[in-house]
């Protein structure tokens, strides 16, 4: 039994820790608009990021503005003049390793961009997904299990 199990658990683990991507929490995504700028922090799901401590550089990556978002996840802030691109970093305070980084162009028409660590696939893609990731590990361990069946039955 023992002899089975040790191949099938090294070809699993292997499986995994080859198909391991970028480890990160949750999403965490920043809306952002142009005027009085107004950002918007929220999680994958939509929760906002309430209380996220949120620092801006300006294009030199000058320190200018350090803040908190309100309740519903939003901070505001006013452009200085003669500033045409901020990074604004959000870091959540509440679910300890969220964080999310966007540039806001100042001189491009892009009111209501967001930007994010990655693109996300819709929820019932990310489940689709990991169904057929489960499947065929599933199907990997019973190919290799009918493989030793059938070579036991045909060699001894």
């Amino acid at each position: 039994m023992k002899r089975r199990l040790i191949p099938l658990l090294l070809v699993l683990l292997l499986l995994v820790l080859s198909s391991a991507g970028g480890v990160s929490g949750h999403r965490l995504h920043i809306h952002h608009q142009v005027g009085a700028i107004d950002i918007k922090a929220y999680y994958g799901g939509g929760t906002p990021c309430r209380d996220a401590n949120v620092t801006i550089y300006d294009d030199q990556g000058n320190l200018y503005l350090v803040g908190v978002t309100d309740e519903s996840g939003e901070f505001s802030f006013p452009p200085k003049i003669g500033l045409d691109e901020y990074t604004v970093i959000v870091e959540s305070t509440h679910m300890v390793g969220h964080r999310g980084e966007t540039t806001i162009n100042m001189s491009s028409s892009s009111g209501g961009a967001s930007g994010s660590s990655g693109e996300e696939m819709p929820l019932y893609m990310r489940i689709v997904a990991g169904l057929g990731y489960l499947l065929a590990l599933g199907g990997a361990a019973a190919a290799y299990s009918g493989w030793k069946m059938k070579k036991k039955y045909e060699g001894g």
